[in-house]
């Protein structure tokens, strides 16, 4: 299993890096969001409500309840009601909303895009690597290289034997 992992991510290393720290990032950013009072956007239910003087009305469960808007952004139509708890709400705010939305979703879909990305290269590579095989190991040694290398480990080369000797020749004496 482990061998077949490594062959599905091979030449992918800085890709699978970016793309376990973003998914990381996603994860923290979804970790606070699960504990911010915000949640209840997303969690509770939609409930009508009417804005009058800075309060918004709202019945739930045939009961009536009250939110306090203080701000002028939070002029909305719908607010957001926990089941449990309906005297517990939130005003609808779709700043919120997009921004958790964004910052939840963001890293995991490039985090999904960054191993695409990464796939698509590794498979270009391997295709244009196929297609070269002799581009993908390079030429090798020019042959005038190739020949003074032979020359130089035939048997009986003083030359070779007096560089092994430190430099001195076969008849001469090293002090």
């Amino acid at each position: 299993m482990t061998n077949r992992l490594r062959r599905w991510f091979e030449d992918m290393g800085a890709f699978i890096v970016g793309a376990v720290v973003l998914f990381l990032l996603g994860s923290l950013f979804l970790g606070a969001t699960l504990q911010s009072p915000t949640l209840l956007q997303w969690t509770g239910t939609a409930v009508h409500s009417v804005e009058r003087g800075g309060i918004a009305y709202y019945s739930y469960g045939g009961m009536e309840y009250t939110l306090d808007v203080t701000s002028p952004w939070l002029h909305s139509g719908t607010v957001y009601v926990d089941p449990e708890n309906p005297s517990d709400a939130m005003i609808s705010n779709p700043v919120i909303r997009l921004t958790e939305l964004v910052t939840i979703g963001g890293p995991y879909a490039a985090s999904a895009l960054l191993l695409a990305f990464g796939f698509a290269r590794r498979s270009r590579r391997r295709r244009l690597r196929n297609r070269r095989p002799e581009a993908a190991y390079g030429n090798g040694l020019d042959p005038g290289t190739l020949r003074r290398l032979r020359d130089r480990q035939r048997p009986g080369d003083d030359r070779d034997e007096g560089q092994a000797n430190g430099g001195a020749g076969r008849g001469s004496s090293s002090r």
